[in-house]
Order: C-alpha cells, then structure tokens, then sequence
C-alpha cells in the first residue's frame, strides 16, 4: 500500500469523491460485512463489546 502526504492546504482543495447516496442507502448488515470483509479494519467481536466501558461526558 502506498501513502501519500498532504499538506493542510493541499486536504482542503481535494475533491470529495464520496458518493453519500450509496453510504445514507446502506444496511447495517452491508456495512458490518464490509468491515469483516477489510483487513485494514479492525472490528471488535461481541466478547470485545461485552469489556467496553461507558464514558460518561462532560
């Protein structure tokens, strides 16, 4: 995989190239199975769930 640096200056004047009618449209099951499906993402298991602990805001 290849990375590429940008400046501030350079983010800004990107081009979004999201397509948010594809991403507001997706189920959640879509959007889990892509997450499995990537192995660049890391999805907890229900056992990683189960040790997560509320933060209450301040």
């Amino acid at each position: 995989m290849c990375m590429k640096k940008y400046s501030e200056e350079e983010l800004k004047n990107l081009e979004d190239k999201t397509d948010y009618e594809k991403v507001d449209n997706l189920t959640e099951e879509e959007i889990e199975e892509g997450s499995k499906s990537d192995p660049d993402s890391i999805t907890p298991s229900d056992e990683d769930l189960k040790k997560f602990k509320k933060v209450d805001k301040e």
